[in-house]
């Protein structure tokens, strides 16, 4: 839903460097419980560098970011945030590899839109649509194959999460097709993150002999 109350979303960021998100609305009237201030639901995230730690809970800590995040008596630090968006390429990647490894975010068919809205170009295995010919922006889809056989479209564009008054501490930000809020969840982003994730799992390197290890062991 729409709203002009404000709203922040911080993070409790642990002893090892996982996070939690913990969502404060100015007028809300439920959170569910893996937003809330005692959200325990911690996950992994790719920092750039260090992370925020928290002087109690390791022996070289950083005083929680040097004082900008609040030092949790239950151990870690809570940080606000802010998210930035960059652009990855000025210039047409050398390979699919080079998409592959530093784009992230999906994009939709440049062919779903109408007539003339994005020019091809192509070189290197990689198709580049653009916007505004030969100019490579935020608006830019690349679009390779990748090594199953499957196309894939990114935005030339990443996420970072950082935290607020200290920069340098960032992670990419993690896709998510759900909601934060219990309230705007529906069956059909469930759906999808889902399949998401299914789809992650089928196509993982590790995903074979995983389930090969597991057969030997059972028969």
């Amino acid at each position: 839903h729409w709203s002009t109350d404000h709203c922040r979303i911080l993070l409790k960021v642990n002893s090892v460097g996982q996070v939690a998100i913990v969502y404060e609305p100015e007028d809300y009237a439920y959170l569910h419980p893996h937003i809330r201030d005692d959200n325990r639901n911690f996950f992994k995230v790719y920092w750039r560098g260090d992370y925020p730690k928290n002087d109690n809970d390791v022996t070289t800590g950083n005083n929680c970011g040097g004082g900008i995040c609040e030092a949790l008596v239950t151990g870690g630090c809570l940080c606000d945030t802010v998210i930035s968006e960059t652009l990855v390429f000025s210039r047409m990647p050398e390979n699919k590899e080079e998409v592959l490894a530093n784009l992230n975010i999906g994009a939709y068919d440049p062919s779903a839109f109408d007539e003339g809205t994005y020019t091809e170009q192509e070189a290197n295995g990689v198709k580049a649509y653009f916007t505004s010919f030969g100019i490579f922006d935020r608006d830019t889809v690349f679009e390779v194959t990748d090594e199953f056989g499957r196309i894939q479209r990114f935005k030339n564009t990443k996420e970072s999460v950082r935290i607020k008054g200290a920069p340098e501490y960032s992670f990419r930000n993690a896709p998510s097709f759900m909601s934060l809020l219990n309230t705007e969840a529906s069956v059909r982003d469930a759906e999808y993150e889902t399949e998401a994730a299914l789809d992650h799992y089928l196509h993982h390197d590790n995903t074979a002999p995983f389930v090969a290890i597991r057969l030997i062991q059972r028969f």
